[in-house]
């Protein structure tokens, strides 16, 4: 998929709008349902990767992501490993085994945010990039990853009740093994996505440079994200 004008306009414009369902969530207390707002992300970053990665490297991205991150949730309610004990609540809709269908996407349009962060800051994985890239890219991205859930998982699983943590924990009663949890998990799949992009053999999107305009797109999703989880607690109801 070409990076064109059109393009670019039509993901400026599901930032926008992804901007605006959630600040007027908060601000003025309407009630777009949780899953439209994240349909908005998901399409931002299908869109985006198609750009970078072609339609056939951002359903890699896709697949792997979910298939990785619903195992390991999975075995985590079962096990404990590797965020700890948790299960979820009803709030999210129907689940595909014990995890909410809504979840796969969200770890889909926010991981892919915090990848193109971390190809921004440490450098573009490609099929001719050095083994320090290839690595260093997905272990810094999860660090991205894990600040996003820092502001969200106090929130949704202490005040919400989207999710109930067993035995509680010392963050805002949530515990320190479910961000090395999360680490883990988006590490694994960032990497082998990191492999698949090293290694595909056709290179062509992959290879090509892209403008400051295309990763600025990314920054700000990032930015909307982590910004409007402050301003919950400013004008959002009870702080």
């Amino acid at each position: 998929m070409r990076n064109t004008k059109m393009t670019r306009t039509i993901i400026w414009v599901l930032a926008v709008v992804y901007a605006v369902a959630l600040i007027a969530n908060i601000v003025f207390g309407l009630s777009i349902p949780i899953g439209l707002v994240l349909l908005v992300s998901v399409a931002f970053a299908l869109v985006h990767g198609a750009v970078r990665y072609g339609w056939s490297g951002i359903a890699a991205f896709i697949v792997i992501c979910l298939v990785v991150s619903n195992i390991l949730e999975n075995t985590s309610i079962l096990t404990g490993f590797p965020f700890g004990h948790y299960h979820y609540t009803d709030s999210l809709g129907p689940k595909l085994f014990l995890v909410p269908l809504l979840i796969g996407p969200a770890y889909f349009a926010n991981g892919y945010l915090a990848w193109v962060l971390g190809n921004l800051l440490i450098g573009e994985v490609r099929r001719e990039a050095n083994a320090f890239t290839t690595f260093a890219v997905p272990f810094f991205a999860s660090f991205l990853m894990v600040m996003w859930d820092l502001t969200f998982d106090p929130k949704a699983s202490t005040i919400q009740h989207m999710w109930i943590w067993e035995q509680g924990g010392g963050y805002f009663g949530v515990p320190i093994t479910n961000y090395l949890g999360w680490f883990f998990t988006v590490y694994v799949f960032f990497q082998l996505f990191a492999l698949v992009v090293r290694f595909r053999e056709s290179g062509n999107n992959a290879m090509r440079t892209l403008p400051r305009s295309y990763y600025a797109q990314a920054v700000v999703m990032y930015a909307i994200v982590g910004l409007t989880k402050v301003l919950t607690f400013q004008v959002g109801g009870r702080n």
